[in-house]
Parts: structure tokens; C-alpha cells; sequence
């Protein structure tokens, strides 16, 4: 063969040779990804509890809080005004857990606002355990000496009326007249914070519980029909998510638990009320294996897009019903056996008895695959050999000086939001590798090249 020729050959053969290396490169990199050798993304997931920032409050309002009938077994409170329009009982169990800086006891009803007597200046006596907590004393005297001088337990009444005169907030207890007039609690911030959750939660990726009859039939969400009896079964170990429309829950008899939920069985109820406007007069099914003490504390019931929500009648809530967007109106003499969240609150009504709320708090963890924004989240990051942590992360993982080594927190430190840091796919090893193998085939390249001019001189 002419030697020229052979130089042109023995060139063609070195730049297939080099281009077969580098389509190598690329194929073995997009090989390591298929085959999970790299990084690959994943969905977190976080537990927390949504109704944290409640801070264990039975009843929990942003503005206004109207007080008619009957009693609320823990601390209430509201970020607006009180307005006193009947006779009611707060905290009777003294079932709180928050104490104001500097007080020796906890805080039986906190009113961010004034207290309102005109709507019934004649006969209504709110009792309140503990201490009381008011914004602006504005129009209110607190006193804690009697008409003869005698010292006694606090009350607070009318500006310039007597000791025992009404309406009035009555203490059990004699709290320091200079302790009354505070607002302890950012109800901004933790509404900021509900509100977050509650988009959250509507949002929630877990266990979808399905609804079925009796007979076993299916329903879906919006295909309840008048009077069925809607039967569900929870999983253990996940949050379980039932989505149901407001008609949904007019329309069942009940709402039959198979299983009782649980602090590792925890169900969320995401109600859609879009159907009707944002607005849900609710006849309460009865929810049958799921009463007080048996899972009300593990049910929380989510009203993310509700405006308007008046308990009219039919059975006792289970569990805890988080509305913050929602004027919330209760004039069923059945109770709510968990905590109430509303952007404004009346409890009973003249002519109507608005039944007792129990203190059951909600007392789960809820874990979605979602974007859920929490400053308090824990990030689950599923492991290759064993259950997953859930102790939550300070600022991602360490070396074994304990400083930390580049990994990302969920959580921000100054009680701010913060979406989830997902597990992300990292294309640091795959492009390092194809670089590498890349480079490689040019080197041959060049190396065939500069033989080939050695023989050729």
C-alpha cells in the first residue's frame, strides 16, 4: 500500500478510534444515571405538627372571638377583641400548657384586642381558670379588692362599674392587677404560619385513604350520595389523607372508622368547599370508632379554602378543625372534641346552645411529600439499609469533628418559613467522570496524530 495512503488510513483509524472513546464517555455517564450509580432525586418528607403554633389553645382565633354559650374545657384565645354576649367557661380543666413571661400560672384567656360589654350589659359572666391576658384595658377596670376593701380573686368589668357588677370576666384566682393588661402571644406570626400549613396540608402526598360502602362499593371524592354510610380503614406507620368536598360530608350518614387513628396512624381530612362558595353549613355525621379518648386527638380536619363554616347541627367533631381563613360559627349542642382554628369565632348563639369544646389538642405528626412550609419541619431522608431518622437536622450532615460537611437544612433558625430542601440529583460525579473519559479519547487523538507525523518525516 502507497505510504501516503497507509498515513491516511492509519489517521481515519486514530479519529474513529478517539470518537468511539468519547461517544463512550457520554454513553458510560448517562449509564451511571440510569443505573442510580449518581445521585438521583428524591422526594423528601417531613413530620411536624401543623397546629403548633396554636400553642395548645382549645379555641385559637386570629380577630374576633365572640363568647354565648357554653364552656370550653382549655385556654382560649383571640388576637382581636372578646366580645361578651353571654354566660361561658374557660379553661375548666386548666388544660393549658402556655404561661405568659413572669406569671406563676398559665393563661386561661388571652384577648390581643379590648373586651366588648355592650352586648350585653345585664346578666353574662365569662369564669375564667387562671389568668387572663388582655391587649388594651381600654373600657375595662380590673380589680381585685371588693366594694368593702377586702382582697379577692381578680375580676374584670366594665370601666367604672362595681367588683361583682356584669357582665365581667371572673377569675378563680387573685392575679397581679399589673399582669392583666398584656399581649403575649404574635398572633400575626402564627396565623402567617397556620395559614402556610393549611395550603400545605391541602396539598399533602401520603396515604390516600379511599371511602367505601358497606357493600364494599368505592366512592370517590364529590360521588357521596344522600344518607350513605361511609365506611374507611387507616394505614399504621403513614399520615393518612381523606379528601372529601363539603357536600360529601353533608350528604354521608357516617363516617365509620374501621380502625382507630393513632399517633403512627394520624388522618387528615382535606375538605373542599369550592362547590359552594367557600362555605359549609356543616350537619356533623357521626363518626363512628373515633370518639374523645379513642382518636380525636390524631384527626385533624383541614378547611384551607374556607371562608365561611357554621356547625349547624348532627353529631360531635372529632378531632381538630383548622380554618384560618374562616368566620367560624358553632350553634350545635354537639361538641368538638379537639381544637378550633378560625380567622373569627362565635361560640353559640342567642336561641342556640354552642355545645363544649374538649380538650383533646391534636397530638400527631403529619409526614407529606410535599413543599410544606413549617420552621419546626423534620426532614425524613429515606435510607438504603434501615428506618428512616426522625430526628430533625441543625444544619445537615457531619464529619466526625462534628463540623458539618455540606448538607442543607429544611428548617431556618429564626422561626421564619422555609420551603423544603428537597434530596436533589447532584451531576457533579456524572460530569466529572465524562470529563475525564472525554479528555481521554483527545488525548488519544492527539497522540495518533503526532505518530502519525513521526512516520510521515
Amino acid at each position: 500500500m502507497h505510504l501516503k495512503t497507509r498515513g491516511r488510513r492509519a489517521r481515519r483509524l486514530s479519529l474513529a478510534g478517539a470518537a468511539t472513546l468519547t461517544a463512550a464517555a457520554a454513553a458510560t455517564a448517562i449509564a451511571f444515571n440510569a443505573a442510580g450509580t449518581a445521585p438521583t432525586a428524591q422526594a423528601a418528607t417531613i413530620a411536624y405538627d401543623p397546629l403548633a403554633p396554636a400553642l395548645d389553645f382549645n379555641s385559637f382565633v386570629e380577630n374576633e372571638t365572640t363568647l354565648v354559650s357554653t364552656e370550653s374545657e382549655g385556654p382560649v384565645a383571640t388576637g382581636g377583641n372578646l366580645v361578651v354576649k353571654g354566660s361561658y367557661n374557660v379553661n375548666i380543666h386548666e388544660a393549658g400548657t402556655f404561661i405568659a413571661p413572669g406569671d406563676a400560672e398559665q393563661s386561661g384567656l388571652v384577648v390581643g384586642g379590648r373586651v366588648d360589654w355592650t352586648q350585653d350589659p345585664a346578666t353574662s359572666v365569662v369564669q375564667v381558670h387562671n389568668y387572663v391576658k388582655i391587649g388594651d384595658l381600654t373600657g375595662s377596670d380590673a380589680l381585685n379588692t371588693d366594694s368593702n376593701g377586702a382582697s379577692v380573686n381578680t375580676h374584670v368589668v366594665a370601666d367604672g362599674a362595681g367588683y361583682n357588677s356584669t357582665p365581667r370576666l371572673e377569675l378563680d384566682t387573685q392575679e397581679p392587677l399589673a399582669s392583666v393588661e398584656s399581649s403575649p402571644i404574635d398572633f400575626d406570626a402564627a396565623f402567617s404560619q397556620l395559614r402556610a400549613n393549611a395550603r400545605g396540608l391541602y396539598a399533602c402526598e401520603a396515604h390516600e385513604v379511599e371511602m367505601h360502602t358497606p357493600d364494599g362499593t368505592a366512592v370517590a371524592k364529590g360521588d357521596v350520595a344522600s344518607g350513605d354510610q361511609i365506611r374507611i380503614t387507616l394505614v399504621d406507620g403513614v399520615t393518612n389523607v381523606l379528601n372529601v368536598t363539603g357536600e360529601d360530608l353533608n350528604d354521608m350518614s357516617e363516617l365509620d372508622f374501621q380502625n382507630q387513628p393513632t399517633a403512627t396512624m394520624p388522618l387528615l381530612i382535606n375538605v373542599d368547599t369550592s362547590g359552594t362558595g367557600g362555605e359549609l353549613d356543616w350537619e356533623v355525621p357521626n363518626q363512628a370508632g373515633a370518639g374523645g379518648g379513642n382518636g380525636a386527638s390524631y384527626i385533624l380536619w383541614n378547611f384551607n379554602d374556607t371562608s365561611r363554616l357554621t356547625l349547624t347541627g348532627g353529631d360531635t367533631v372529632e378531632g381538630s378543625i383548622l380554618a384560618p381563613d374562616a368566620d367560624y360559627t358553632d350553634l350545635s349542642a354537639s361538641n368538638v372534641e379537639g381544637q378550633i382554628i378560625a380567622k373569627n369565632a362565635v361560640h353559640g348563639d342567642i336561641g342556640f346552645s354552642g355545645g363544649e369544646i374538649h380538650h383533646f389538642p391534636f397530638a400527631a405528626e403529619l409526614a407529606c411529600e410535599d413543599d410544606i412550609i413549617s420552621p419546626d419541619a423534620t426532614t425524613e431522608t429515606p435510607s438504603t439499609d434501615g428506618p428512616t431518622s426522625d430526628a430533625p437536622t441543625s444544619g445537615g450532615p457531619t464529619d466526625d469533628t462534628g463540623s458539618p460537611s455540606g448538607g442543607t437544612d429544611s428548617t431556618t433558625t429564626d422561626g421564619g418559613f422555609s420551603p423544603l430542601a428537597t434530596t436533589g440529583s447532584s451531576l457533579g460525579p456524572i460530569a466529572f467522570g465524562a470529563a475525564a473519559l472525554i479528555l481521554l479519547g483527545t488525548g488519544a487523538v492527539v497522540a495518533a496524530s503526532m505518530r502519525r507525523k513521526r512516520r510521515e518525516s
